[in-house]
């Protein structure tokens, strides 16, 4: 009789071995699966505890973060239980640490650089503005052009605190095609204004203007400005004017009389009277005078001025010793020097 292992017991009949085969074989396949199920459901809530790990390092911490710069005082505001700031979802500002500047939406100040030239001829409102009396007959009579200047203008070395400039004046030579160079007196020197004669005529960011042996300024028959010249007395030397005498007379340039009569110079080459006249006299050369004058700008502050040669400096020596040019010698004439100086 065959022996079956416990807890089976033989009853003695095939058939009931047979069954308990089959029960045996049943309870075994039972077991496995069971195993197997035990094992998914292991598995199932290890993915779970997975997802809860996953989704709470993700949310946000509800503790703010004190606003950078702030002591955390470890007490919540004192209005916690308000709502949200509307616009907490937009981005940072680029220096959220920082406090703003008082006034960080105003415009910078006007000297936040470097502060302009006081004669720079930025101001938006010229000092002053006068009609220009007899334009049209003074574009005919002084061939006033509208060709600027390109000749040369620099500064020569000088002692501290003056300029001596020289100023190409020729404009082409005795039949002039181009206009007056035109300058203004800054700190640094003259300074080019780059403009024509009928464009000038209207004007206002021009001082003084040169072309051939006649120098103009910014007022009256010449200009719409309020340059003025007052001459010094006879003999008067550069050097010994430090200040700004009173009861000085300062004249505008006026060659032409209120009902447009010319007024000519007193040179005996019938050129226009003008505040500057006075530099040169003609005998058989252009000589100079030695005339020092003070400018006034238009802006009030004052020049000393003096024109030092017309020629090349060791033909203008001979002219003012001899009344003539020396012979065979280039004259370098309309090659003007002038030297001046701010007074206090």
């Amino acid at each position: 009789m065959r022996v079956l292992p416990w807890p089976w017991v033989a009853t003695g009949s095939a058939s009931s071995e047979g069954e308990l085969l089959m029960k045996s074989h049943a309870e075994q396949v039972m077991q496995r699966d069971a195993g197997k199920q035990g094992l998914w459901v292991l598995a199932a809530v290890a993915m779970a505890l997975v997802l809860l790990v996953n989704c709470g390092s993700s949310e946000e911490d509800p503790t703010p973060v004190p606003d950078a710069g702030q002591t955390d005082s470890g007490t919540p505001p004192a209005d916690s239980g308000t709502d949200p700031v509307p616009d907490s979802g937009t981005d940072p500002e680029p220096d959220a640490g920082t406090e703003p500047e008082p006034d960080a939406g105003t415009e910078p100040e006007p000297d936040a650089g470097t502060e302009p030239e006081p004669d720079a001829g930025t101001d938006p409102e010229p000092a002053c503005t006068n009609a220009v009396p007899c334009s049209e007959q003074s574009i005919d009579r002084l061939n006033l052009l509208t060709t600027p200047s390109t000749t040369e203008m620099y500064e020569e070395e000088a002692p501290a605190g003056e300029f001596h400039s020289y100023v190409d004046a020729r404009a082409g030579g005795l039949n002039v095609n181009q206009s007056y160079t035109y300058a203004r007196f800054t700190q640094t020197g003259l300074s080019r204004v780059s403009i024509d004669d009928q464009s000038a005529l209207g004007a206002h960011d021009w001082d003084i203007a040169f072309r051939r042996y006649y120098i103009r300024v910014n007022s009256g028959t010449s200009g719409p400005s309020c340059v003025t010249v007052a001459r010094l007395p006879e003999g008067t030397r550069f050097e010994d004017v430090t200040s700004v005498a009173e009861g000085l007379s300062f004249q505008k340039d006026a060659w032409y009389t209120e009902t447009c009569e010319f007024i000519p110079d007193n040179s005996g080459l019938s050129g226009p009277t003008m505040a500057l006249s006075g530099f040169w006299s003609y005998t058989g050369c252009i000589k100079m005078s030695g005339d020092v004058y003070v400018i006034r700008l238009a802006d009030g502050r004052h020049v000393k001025f003096e024109v030092t040669s017309y020629y090349d400096l060791p033909v203008q020596q001979h002219c003012n010793a001899n009344d003539s040019l020396p012979s065979g010698v280039p004259s370098g004439a309309a090659q003007l020097r002038v030297k001046w100086a701010f007074l206090p």
